[in-house]
């Protein structure tokens, strides 16, 4: 999976079904998380999150990751 969503990474900057496709992947973390939230916020909260997701897939670059050798120096 962790293939998947790197090529989805890298799609989702050209492409707006890669970035749907990242939002149908974390639906059901989101959903999860919201019901620890009281009912009359989920909605907008909801929004706010796939609203967040989205500005950070865009902004992630894809150029700038450090591979474990990174790590290790």
């Amino acid at each position: 999976m962790d293939k998947i969503l790197y090529q989805l990474a890298i799609d989702s900057k050209k492409n707006n079904e890669a970035i749907e496709t990242v939002l149908k992947f974390y639906t059901p973390k989101i959903k999860k998380t919201l019901l620890q939230t009281s009912l009359q916020n989920r909605n907008d909260l909801e929004q706010e999150l796939r609203l967040k997701l989205v500005k950070m897939i865009k902004m992630y670059d894809l150029d700038e990751i450090v591979g474990f050798g990174g790590f290790t120096k």
